[in-house]
């Protein structure tokens, strides 16, 4: 056995390069759309599902709506939206105030998908073809992906 004190080197400090580190967006970015759409009372994937990635959307001026409420009528393990109680109703106004966010948040790319109804007739199809429409009509500008 030696006297000599044992000598830890710290772990190397090497920065990744450039091409490989990717913007998170900024904080103040993911409180702004979190209170509009909160303000809203509409939805978005993102929110809803935890996405880890909302920040670096938003700060491209990006945004995954959610249409038809919050809650899901099928159990995915896989997700992390909400099942297991009653949906809200449908709301009418939701294209609306949608596209008032989308406007507010100056969004440029815009998707739209739903939770699964499969407490309504046709599981929202028509529901989710006349809302997208109605969306689309009065943002011309928009990318807009169903």
């Amino acid at each position: 056995m030696t006297d000599q004190p044992l000598t830890i080197e710290p772990p190397s400090t090497e920065r990744l390069p450039d091409w490989l580190r990717r913007s998170i967006g900024k904080a103040s970015e993911l409180s702004v759309v979190q209170q509009v759409v909160k303000r809203h009372g509409i939805h978005t994937i993102c929110e809803e599902g935890r996405c880890p990635n909302r920040g670096e959307c938003y700060a491209q001026k990006t945004a995954t709506f959610l249409l038809m409420g919050p809650v899901c009528t099928r159990a995915c393990a896989f997700c992390q939206v909400d099942k297991g109680h009653s949906p809200m109703p449908l709301d009418p106004e939701e294209p609306q105030k949608v596209a008032e966010s989308v406007r507010i948040l100056g969004l440029k790319y815009v998707v739209l998908t739903s939770v699964a109804r499969d407490d309504l007739p046709d599981r929202g199809a028509e529901w989710f073809a006349q809302r997208s429409e109605r969306l689309w009509l009065p943002i011309q500008k928009l990318r807009l992906k169903c």
